[in-house]
């Protein structure tokens, strides 16, 4: 096959630019064949310089010249001239469109001729221009990126090395390697890393080990697998040759995780009659016994009576079935809220189990696969993990595959740095979570920030929920009749994940609940949240990162 009918569809476009006649929708379809593809680009380059040859024939004082500046521009002039007054210069186009010129009435004076380089000559001029700065077909210092000071690199994809000077492009380090970036930043690369630069100011790390020295003034974004790291200025490490990712930070680095957003959010700060879920669309139905209050963080909250109609129905999450739905999860679960108890954990005569006060809880079409976090009070249960007799006690239950359901318990006892009922009766909020990883097997419940209750299942027990029960806040979906479930007291900013909040970042949401905002760190009463987040890191500080999410996991000590 020959070149012409190998690009017959970027000869169909040339040919309707050559004769002023191509539409924007050529002119996209042209910029999609041309991308990334050198000889097309080369092929249609040519073939427009053809037709303006074949127009030379007719006039034989033409010539074509191609000259070099910060752009690659061609003119069409006399021969043996240097310039020719009737040659319209025009403007490069730079936002990817390309514009056609148009002929004036006050053109038609001039002899056909002119009036066809006129057009000729804008064309190519816009053309190339758009192709040079789309495509980086200029050959300039200014695709170079950064510059070899010591060690050695190959080329893995689409980059160039001349004069120890990199152009965008991925790279392998065959022995240590330091680099100097247009920007300024100095780069150490350990052996065996590999990098991807897409411009001086934003890189790839894929495998390996990179370090950046302080660089007052400027910036460097560093992307992980799963998140992207900025140096601000400051020194930075960023380590993939552990099993997990760590970075070392500097004075000031700021963390971007890829998944960081709970499935729902009830933030309770709207107005009207429902609990508007600010995450997700699963907003809440509040029942009269739930009523609005002052928020614990941000405008508003809602206190519960204890009775059958203390309830805020949140729905099914659109599930339908079992694994259905927005409360269906696969990498793991978390259930996070602000709590004012006022559970009083009585027992009732002849029964093994007293009162329950729900925070969250989720059931299928059955009971055995509900995933709740409550309030109990109870003996002689036989599906708890790990076994025992508790009195009152936070239980966070849930449904594994090959497990069965069963409920970990924070006992309310006062030992081992867990408080009693009564201390958590204090009047004050407190911060409670219940997380469970599938990868690791973790089951965990935190109060306050500290793990103090944790389970350890085999990794990768998945678990099941979602299906077409519905949810409820401050009830059991089960128990619509009666108040043996309902919650006492406060309950406000409820999150709904469908991974496991790490360690880390369950401390960090209740330090910004302790400085008065909400689990993200912005100041209350959002409408929204957003789809990135910056997390500023502390400084001088080696943390770990959740392979999963790309959010810190833990800090590393020395």
């Amino acid at each position: 096959m020959n070149r012409t009918d190998k690009y017959e569809d970027i000869r169909a476009i040339a040919d309707a630019v050559c004769n002023d006649t191509v539409t924007a929708e050529q002119t996209k379809q042209l910029e999609k064949l041309l991308s990334g593809n050198p000889q097309a680009q080369k092929f249609y380059h040519e073939y427009i310089e053809m037709h303006v040859q074949m127009l030379a024939d007719s006039v034989p004082t033409m010539e074509v010249v191609r000259r070099r500046m910060q752009v690659d521009e061609v003119l069409i002039r006399p021969v043996g001239q240097q310039e020719y007054p009737e040659v319209n210069q025009v403007s490069p186009v730079l936002d990817g469109a390309i514009k056609l010129p148009t002929t004036h009435k006050s053109q038609l004076k001039k002899p056909a001729y002119l009036q066809w380089l006129v057009i000729i000559s804008g064309l190519l001029s816009i053309m190339l221009a758009v192709i040079v700065f789309i495509f980086g077909l200029a050959d300039s210092e200014d695709t170079n990126l950064a510059e070899i000071i010591d060690g050695r690199l190959s080329i893995v994809g689409a980059g160039s090395i001349h004069n120890n000077k990199l152009t965008s492009g991925v790279y392998y380090t065959e022995k240590t390697t330091q680099l100097t970036l247009k920007s300024g930043e100095q780069l150490s690369l350990a052996e065996q890393t590999e990098i991807k630069f897409y411009n001086d100011k934003e890189i790839e790390l894929r495998t390996g080990k990179l370090s950046v020295d302080e660089a007052a003034g400027s910036y460097l974004v560093v992307s992980g697998p799963n998140f992207k790291v900025r140096s601000e200025g400051s020194t930075l490490t960023v380590d993939l040759t552990h099993e997990l990712p760590q970075i070392t930070t500097g004075k000031n680095t700021a963390l971007i995780p890829a998944r960081w957003r709970p499935n729902h959010f009830w933030s309770f700060n709207g107005l009207g009659d429902q609990a508007q879920d600010f995450a997700g669309n699963s907003a809440g139905i509040p029942s009269k016994g739930a009523v609005r209050v002052n928020g614990l963080v941000g405008s508003g909250a809602f206190q519960f009576d204890n009775t059958k109609d203390a309830r805020i129905n949140v729905g099914s999450g659109g599930g339908t079935a079992p694994a259905t739905g927005s409360f269906s999860v696969i990498d793991g679960v978390t259930i996070e809220a602000l709590i004012v108890p006022e559970y009083n954990g009585v027992t009732f005569p002849g029964r093994q189990h007293g009162e329950i006060d729900e925070i969250f809880r989720k059931d299928q079409d059955d009971k055995e696969h509900r995933m709740l976090l409550s309030f109990q009070n109870d003996k002689g249960k036989t599906m708890l993990k790990p076994e025992g007799d508790f009195d009152e006690s936070l239980s966070f239950g849930l449904y594994l595959v090959g497990q069965g359901y069963h409920e970990l318990k924070l006992p309310l006892d006062g030992k081992e740095n867990r408080p009693t009922l009564a201390e958590l009766k204090d009047g004050k909020a407190h911060h409670v979570v219940a997380t469970y990883d599938v990868k690791s097997g973790l089951k965990a419940i935190y109060l306050d920030g500290q793990m103090l209750a944790y389970y350890q299942y085999p990794p990768g027990s998945k678990m099941l929920s979602g299906g077409s029960g519905i949810a409820n806040i401050g009830n059991s979906p089960n128990a619509t009749g009666h108040a043996g479930e309902a919650f006492k007291g406060i309950i406000d900013e409820v999150a709904f994940y469908d991974f496991a909040l790490p360690e880390y970042m369950v401390n960090q949401h209740y330090q910004y609940f302790q400085q008065g905002r909400d689990y993200y760190g912005f100041k209350s009463n959002r409408d929204t949240l957003p789809k990135e987040i910056e997390i500023q890191l502390p400084a001088y500080q080696t943390i770990v990162l959740d392979p999963l999410t790309g959010l810190p996991a833990t800090t590393k000590e020395d």
